[in-house]
């Protein structure tokens, strides 16, 4: 491992040992094949310079900044994999990434073909400080719940190697198991209901809560299914391939995430067709759409800085000597 990703001090002054870093990150990426477009450098550079700002600019602090991004090898692993799907030729990816990602209006759009790799960065990645990031895929953002786990102190940017790398492979298979037990209870709920629901029901609320928007109850409950049979599905091929642990808990989260949201959605409806009022169940679907991947990739995460950490420890004789 280089010295800069391993922490050792050096008497050169920041600015070389960014240089220095950047200029292996080129070395790395084209070892790979692939290179990093301008503007993720751009972005990389930007977030290196914000963060030495909050500190006296030492060597030091270069060092712990660039350490929280990870060896330049590793980094250069992670932009290669999320840029599976680009020819290898820098310029025609180049033209691609201008095409198919951008801004409308301000609002930032990205209509390349998904890909776990990039749905996992967009999801979770604490060396990215903004909490808002652009979609994997279509137009807007989706939140970074490494920043925001960051940010509320509950990990650090560099808690893990490689994340979730080091979490046992029964954790990872495991964490499926919530997305796939909320599914259960939508369908549940679904077939308790039915009988009860009109042929026509709401599907769209105002601000105050009441219904002013209607469909047939097949369509409703069928698009409710959807939403939260697919992302499970998608999570469940994602496991079945044996991807990264990373793209594993990553896509646990997600389907989690939009399970909640239809149970959530077909209370509010089942709620509304009986004569409730209010938007109470919407609500907390929304609020469970956000903390409950949240605190699966947070426990999850925190499960792996501690393995890693228990990896990391020398192993001592019963002399106190390391073996």
């Amino acid at each position: 491992m280089n010295n800069l990703a391993r922490g050792d001090a050096t008497p050169r002054d920041a600015a070389a040992m960014v240089d220095e870093y950047f200029a292996q990150l080129a070395a790395a990426s084209a070892a790979t094949g692939t290179a990093i477009g301008s503007d993720e450098l751009t972005e990389l550079r930007a977030h290196v310079s914000d963060r030495l700002k909050a500190t006296p600019g030492t060597a030091a602090d270069a060092t712990q900044v660039l350490a929280e991004l990870g060896s330049p090898e590793m980094l250069a692993h992670a932009f290669a994999e999320a840029a599976t799907e680009y020819d290898a030729s820098p310029d025609a990816s180049g033209r691609r990434a201008a095409a198919l990602t951008g801004r409308v209006l301000g609002m930032p759009y990205d209509v390349r073909p998904p890909t776990t790799d990039r749905v996992a960065l967009r999801v979770w990645n604490p060396t990215d400080p903004r909490v808002l990031v652009p979609k994997a895929f279509g137009m807007g953002w989706t939140i970074n719940f490494g920043a925001l786990a960051v940010k509320a102190h509950l990990v650090r940017p560099d808690d893990e190697d490689d994340a979730f790398a080091a979490v046992p492979e029964g954790v990872v298979t495991a964490t499926l198991a919530a997305p796939i037990t909320v599914l259960v209870a939508f369908g549940v709920l679904a077939a308790t209901a039915w009988s009860g629901l009109p042929a026509t029901v709401p599907v769209h609320w105002s601000g105050a809560g009441h219904a002013d928007g209607y469909s047939s109850r097949g369509a409703a409950v069928l698009g409710l299914a959807l939403l939260a049979v697919v992302p499970v599905l998608a999570a469940g091929w994602v496991h079945a391939r044996r991807r990264r642990a990373f793209n594993r808990v990553a896509a646990s989260a997600v389907s989690l995430g939009f399970a909640v949201l239809s149970v959530a959605i077909l209370t509010q409806t089942v709620v509304s067709a009986r004569g409730g009022a209010g938007m109470w169940a919407t609500w907390i679907g929304i609020g469970g759409f956000v903390i409950l991947p949240f605190l699966l990739l947070v426990g999850t995460s925190r499960l792996g800085s501690a393995a890693e950490r228990r990896r990391d420890l020398p192993t001592t004789s019963s002399k106190g000597r390391a073996l």
